[in-house]
């Protein structure tokens, strides 16, 4: 009933006869949706008050649940849900704040306990949708009471009281109301005491407030960064991972401020951390047990042929880039989210642990990064555990464009290693994927091989080699990465691939016979990408004669089939 009601309030009713387009909505000029009737609106303000103090907890969501959107709601339909604004809700706000105040005597009842945690989740959403309007058209000592009552709250005995009063609290890190401003120390002080919560639930959103406060309210940390720093860093090992997610957050957000901000005290005490972090961060990037088994279970789907995943059907745009023009910085935004495609598109700790140490890399440069990580990274490399290694080459990747050219004595090792474990059979499609990666975020390396005196003139065509042997692999994650690493690799070799073409188009044609959607996608981007980068040499001959009918012939079939098929743009493009 809740819910209907909730429904019913956000969308309210158009009048009779009134003018709609396809989506239901009034035409313009023709009148907005009908206004609640002031007695109706009273009434049904009363009854939610009274339901998010119900002793149900399913009562008390829905109320919740429909306060907060109907607090939202009349931010963007204005006259017709006019009541429902928190201007004209006065007594909202007084109402949240006596039963939070209630709920936190020790001599509180029930069902003064059920009211507070009603008006904790009310409140959370309300601040979580509108925050800023509620700091400024609420009751103004209302608000101002409102923080230190929450900050009572995170002593209390029951876990889901001490979450909500925390979100809460976290919630008003952004509009920074005086009333935090005034209480600061005891919310850090709340934190402190929340650090070792047993609920993992608390203990992340202890991590999310200082990764908040660290974002945009910096100055506030820095008296204590030094305690704060030591917290995050167990926190990124923490048994549970989204509190590791959460802490390990911090590590990016700091590497993601500005240098003024940060203070050079600030950079100092983050470094004597290193030796402890880097290898934290090199164990966060190594899948979990249950991610792996998920992994394994969808090599074997990929290896009978499984069709195409509905995240493998995004879609794939060919970018125009300008010949000569090699920025790492454009190869590894345009090609990092395909380096850990296996997690789709959720946020994990392995993204996160490997963004970090992308960024504090780029921030401190080789000498600080380098030699706290490079133990760990060598027995990582050389582990017997394909996991483990993959991992590690994920972090090899990670610190490409900050350390480049400090790796360079060490890559006349590592670059045959990668290529090793792009090629060799017993690879994991994942090392196998992470590999081809790692080749693209050194290729301009490998370049520059070809110029320097006494460098190894063949290392081109060993790259370009290893990577086209991979295109027929039967695993189409395994399918996407080399695309895309030749991509880049051509990016950075230009017309150094002209020997080349004649099997690498060869190749590609034959790929395009047995690639599904995402692959082909990724395939027609790489085709563009060599027309960009190597110019007129892929007119030369026949080759145009090995690429141009088969892609015709794809043309063909594809649009009179289905013209509409996404496939086609990047064909279209390439």
């Amino acid at each position: 009933a809740g819910l209907l009601l909730k429904n019913a309030l956000v969308t309210p009713p158009l009048p009779k006869n009134t003018p709609t387009d396809a989506l239901g909505r009034p035409l313009p000029g023709h009148g907005g949706r009908m206004a609640l009737p002031p007695d109706a609106a009273a009434e049904i303000k009363h009854g939610l008050l009274r339901c998010i103090a119900d002793e149900e907890t399913a009562v008390r969501s829905s109320a919740s649940t429909a306060i907060a959107r109907c607090c939202t709601a009349a931010v963007a339909l204005g006259k017709s849900l006019g009541a429902f604004a928190v201007k004209q809700w006065g007594e909202l706000l007084p109402f949240l704040l006596q039963c939070i105040v209630a709920g936190n005597e020790e001599s509180a009842t029930p069902a003064e306990d059920a009211a507070a945690m009603g008006a904790l989740v009310t409140l959370r959403k309300l601040l979580e949708d509108i925050p800023n309007c509620l700091s400024r058209d609420a009751p103004a000592s209302s608000f101002q009471d409102m923080v230190p009552a929450l900050l009572r709250s995170l002593r209390c005995p029951s876990e889901g009281r001490r979450k909500e009063a925390l979100a809460c609290l976290n919630c008003f890190i952004e509009p920074m109301p005086g009333s935090l401003v005034a209480h600061m120390n005891d919310y850090l002080g709340g934190l402190s005491a929340l650090a070792a919560d047993p609920s993992p639930s608390v203990r992340r959103l202890v991590c999310q407030g200082i990764v908040a406060m660290l974002n945009s309210r910096t100055e506030y940390l820095q008296p204590h960064m030094v305690s704060i720093a030591e917290f995050m860093l167990r926190a990124t090992a923490d048994a549970d991972s989204t509190v590791a997610l959460e802490a390990c957050e911090f590590w990016l957000t700091f590497a993601s401020l500005d240098e003024d901000v940060m203070g050079n005290d600030m950079m100092e005490m983050v470094v004597s951390l290193f030796p402890r972090l880097l290898p934290q961060l090199l164990k966060g990037m190594v899948y979990p047990p249950d991610k792996i088994e998920e992994l394994m279970e969808a090599n074997a789907l990929d290896e009978n042929g499984g069709a195409d995943r509905n995240q493998d059907m995004a879609p794939v745009f060919h970018k125009s880039r300008t010949k000569g023009h090699h920025d790492d910085d454009d190869d590894s935004s345009d090609n990092d989210d395909d380096e850990m495609d296996d997690d789709d598109n959720e946020w994990t700790l392995r993204k996160c642990s490997a963004a970090s140490l992308d960024a504090l890399s780029g921030l401190y440069g080789a000498q600080s990064i380098l030699p706290p990580l490079l133990p760990a990274l060598q027995e990582g490399l050389g582990h017997t555990d394909q996991w483990v290694r993959e991992a590690s080459i994920l972090a090899l990747g990670a610190i490409a464009d900050g350390c480049k050219e400090e790796l360079g004595p060490h890559m006349a090792q590592l670059h045959p290693f990668l290529l090793s474990q792009l090629t060799a059979p017993e690879s994991l499609p994942q090392l196998r994927c992470i590999s081809a990666w790692t080749l693209g975020r050194f290729a301009s390396w490998a370049v520059d091989q070809m110029h320097a005196e006494g460098g190894d003139t063949s290392l081109v065509g060993r790259v370009a080699e290893a990577l086209v042997g991979r295109l027929l692999d039967r695993h189409k994650k395994v399918q996407v990465a080399v695309c895309s690493a030749l991509g880049v690799f051509v990016e950075s070799a230009a017309d150094l691939m002209a020997p080349y073409l004649d099997p690498i188009y060869r190749t590609l044609m034959q790929a395009l016979q047995m690639y599904r959607t995402r692959s082909i996608m990724v395939l027609f981007d790489t085709l563009g990408t060599m027309a960009d980068y190597i110019g007129p040499a892929i007119g030369e001959g026949n080759l145009p004669g090995i690429y141009v009918p088969p892609l015709l012939k794809h043309w063909n079939e594809i649009a009179m089939e289905n013209p509409f098929d996404r496939s086609l743009l990047p064909l279209m493009e390439c």
